[in-house]
């Protein structure tokens, strides 16, 4: 993968599962994270090393076991520098569900850009089984862009299907049924996705 592309995985990646918190110190000093977690530790290694062939700085990994639930794998950097680029991308700072969106740089990149941005959406908020790809967000807007980008591949827009947790928050998915699923992971993706 060239740059551009690992870029794109990267921020595929960070728009599933990571965010560009907005904290401050103890002093009242605005501080940068970039974090991200996953209870898989093999992605949260993966993102770290991103971070450094984009920018040239590793961050620190730590887990954390919770009750009844999976250990939870988090990265976190600390950098005004990287977060201001990719915040210059158009990537939101603070809560992602009413403002991500999928970035121009991403809308206007080329074949396998586009499709390392899926993937790294797909390893992070969505899920392959034998019969579907299942993406699952609390944003809709991201979920009606990435529909409108994977319709580049499949040749068709798919709707987004709204659901209500704890009868309170609504979250979003979008369904791949599998000749669908078989047109994203084809011969076009095998490059970027590593698939035979």
């Amino acid at each position: 993968m060239n740059k551009k592309e690992k870029l794109a995985l990267f921020l595929g990646m960070l728009s599933g599962d990571g965010c560009l918190s907005i904290k401050h110190n103890g002093e009242g000093y605005k501080d940068y994270p970039i974090q991200f977690w996953n209870t898989e530790k093999d992605k949260v290694i993966l993102f770290d090393n991103l971070l450094y062939e984009l920018f040239g700085v590793y961050g620190s990994i730590t887990s954390r076991q919770r009750q009844n639930r999976k250990i939870i794998w988090e990265f976190v950097k600390y950098s005004k520098k990287i977060v201001e680029k990719i915040k210059s991308l158009g990537f939101p700072e603070g809560v992602k569900r009413d403002n991500l969106r999928i970035l121009s740089i991403i809308k206007n990149g080329s074949e396998k850009e586009k499709l390392a941005f899926i993937y790294g959406v797909i390893i992070t908020d969505g899920s392959i089984g034998d019969r579907k790809i299942l993406f699952h967000s609390g944003s809709k807007l991201f979920l009606e862009d990435l529909s409108i980008l994977i319709s580049n591949f499949i040749g068709n827009i798919k709707p987004i299907k709204e659901y209500t947790q704890k009868e309170i928050y609504k979250s979003y998915q979008l369904c791949l049924n599998k000749e669908e699923k078989n047109l994203l992971l084809g011969r076009r993706a095998t490059m970027v996705l590593g698939r035979s």
